[in-house]
């Protein structure tokens, strides 16, 4: 089974969650809760409808139509819930955040998705065993290095697609991701997945090293930016310049490529990796 299918399932179960947490903020009552709560059953089996989905013959294109066709099918079959609800009992309801929020969340995400697969390395569309695509750290290392790679990808681009957060420097950091792990595979298949060997080892230390040292190129730029374009408004708002002074810290992706360093120099210089 291909690893993006439980990737596809995971995600959207967190976003069914969000959205039943959005909706339970909200206050329904009479026959506005009643809709709710089919809305809400057909929210939960849509999921279960993606997850019967297959990836058939690795075509991960045909794959994620199928899924985004579903949820498509899904919001009509809702529309249709909903007006012959209101032609019933003559009310005037909508299909309120199931359409704003979650239809739009799934589909946002899931072309994320799709783009980020397209963009992976053959070594990792070709894995069927997802317990070795894990943070196991006994999992053999690229492939637990590319999990926690990913994982940071997959978490931003949900934020965005529920929350609707400003990408900001996020797609350059995506990038030099995802073509540090398609070097990283490259690297594993030249030594036919031979993890002990020592040359194997001293070249993904450099590829580790680079990988961190791109990392803070891109944020000092971006810090870099951000203190200029502050400047001009720190004798106003003194209190703005000092903020964007926070930005020069380690950042998320920065720590997890400092904890991937040490895992990897632990795991080299003493048991050795898993093969």
């Amino acid at each position: 089974m291909s690893i993006f299918k439980d990737i596809t399932y995971r995600y959207c179960k967190k976003i069914l969650d969000a959205y039943q947490v959005k909706a339970d903020e909200k206050t329904y009552k009479g026959k506005e809760a009643e809709l709710l709560i089919q809305r809400n059953e057909l929210a939960r089996g849509l999921i279960e409808s993606i997850k019967e989905i297959e990836v058939n013959e690795g075509d991960h294109t045909k794959y994620f139509d199928q899924v985004l066709n579903t949820i498509t099918a899904k919001l009509k079959e809702v529309e249709t819930a909903v007006s012959e609800y209101n032609k019933k009992f003559k009310t005037s309801f909508t299909t309120d955040l199931y359409e704003t929020f979650f239809t739009a969340s799934l589909i946002s995400f899931i072309k994320a998705l799709n783009t980020l697969v397209q963009n992976s390395p053959v070594v990792i569309l070709n894995i069927e065993d997802k317990s070795l695509f894990s943070n196991k750290k006994d999992s053999p290392w690229f492939y637990y290095f590319s999990f926690v790679l990913y994982e940071y990808i997959l978490e931003k681009e949900l934020d965005f697609a529920t929350n609707k957060t400003d990408r900001d420097i996020f797609d350059a950091k995506k990038g030099l991701i995802l073509k540090y792990i398609l070097n990283a595979g490259n690297l594993y298949t030249r030594f036919a997945e031979d993890e002990s060997n020592a040359e194997y080892k001293e070249l993904m230390k450099v590829l580790l090293k680079s990988m961190d040292s791109d990392e803070k190129d891109i944020q000092r730029r971006k810090t870099e930016e951000t203190n200029a374009s502050s400047s001009l408004y720190s004798y106003f708002a003194p209190s703005f310049h000092k903020a964007s002074e926070k930005l020069v810290g380690r950042n998320q992706l920065g720590q997890k490529l400092e904890l991937l360093i040490k895992d990897f120099n632990e795991k080299s210089e003493t048991a050795g990796l898993t093969v």
